[in-house]
């Protein structure tokens, strides 16, 4: 027998449902249980309990969000589950020394925030062998040219072994020539991804807390970026606009691009040398 309408639309809404992923404080555990979810915490005992209370393979990550408690209980548990810990003083960028012993266990990845002083973290996260994730909000001037220089050193440096992003994963997007959204890259995509907030309110991410947003949080990127295109000011004939998806329009929608389009610009030329340099190389070979 066939299913009613009203099944399959109950069932799509379910599928839904549990393809999103969950950012969430440990302490809600039991509430998202049998859903994907990034787990997070302010101690590092915390996230390790939280191994031998749940399915491991619904742990997309977890996240440590405060260096100021001892880390060494994540040391040898959940073996192989990503970490990203969150480096929110960057004044304290040396306290990334004591991650080292992490790696014998843990993919773990540095996010840093974009703010004075960043490249000093950014700098030695990559020396220590962390992958970096990049926090942006609107940069002014001084940090897009900091910033800049960060990009330089991911381009050219070969000290820099793990990825950095936004920039690692918006190179491949320009090699392959297939628009990947920062949304996504930032993991920001509420299609994909809801941050559940301490005091249990659902939203976007971390910088979207407390704001009030006249949409759906399914919709948000879609009806956001579309507003920005039919207001035909800066979003509308940019050349990066498949990319960005008006990531940087918030939360001042007059915010200029300019530094972020000179960013941009520079990723897709460097893509492009790199297929450049391979048919160089693949020629050479065709020759020998």
């Amino acid at each position: 027998m066939g299913k009613s309408p009203r099944l399959v639309i109950a069932d799509e809404c379910a599928a839904e449902t549990n393809s999103l992923v969950y950012n969430i404080p440990v302490t809600m555990m039991d509430a998202y249980r049998g859903r994907n979810v990034i787990l997070r915490s302010s101690s590092a005992r915390e996230l390790a309990e939280c191994f031998l209370l749940t399915d491991a393979s619904l742990i997309r990550f977890v996240q440590l969000v405060s260096l100021d408690e001892d880390v060494s209980p994540l040391e040898g548990a959940g073996v192989g589950i990503p970490l990203e810990v969150s480096l929110q003083d960057t004044a304290h960028y040396e306290r990334l020394y004591r991650l080292v012993n992490l790696l014998d266990s843990h993919p773990v990845r540095i996010a840093i925030p974009v703010v004075s002083g960043f490249n000093k973290a950014v700098k030695l996260a990559i020396s220590l062998n962390f992958a970096v994730k990049l926090e942006l909000g609107q940069p002014d001037d001084s940090l897009l040219n900091v910033l800049e220089s960060v990009l330089d050193s991911y381009l050219h440096h070969s000290y820099v072994r793990q990825p950095i992003e936004f920039f690692h994963t918006t190179l491949i997007s320009f090699y392959l020539e297939q628009p990947t959204s920062l949304w996504d890259i930032a993991e920001e995509n509420p299609a994909q991804l809801r941050y559940i907030t301490d005091e249990n309110k659902e939203t976007i991410s971390p910088r979207f807390a407390g704001s009030h947003l006249n949409t759906s949080l399914a919709n948000f990127v879609e009806e956001f970026s579309n507003k920005l295109v039919s207001e035909k000011r800066e979003c509308y004939d940019c050349q990066f606009f498949d990319r960005c998806k008006g990531y940087f329009k918030w939360p001042n929608s007059f915010y200029s691009c300019s530094g972020i389009k000179k960013i941009l610009g520079t990723l897709q030329d460097a893509s492009q040398e790199v297929k450049q340099d391979l048919a160089n190389y693949r020629a050479l070979g065709a020759r020998a």
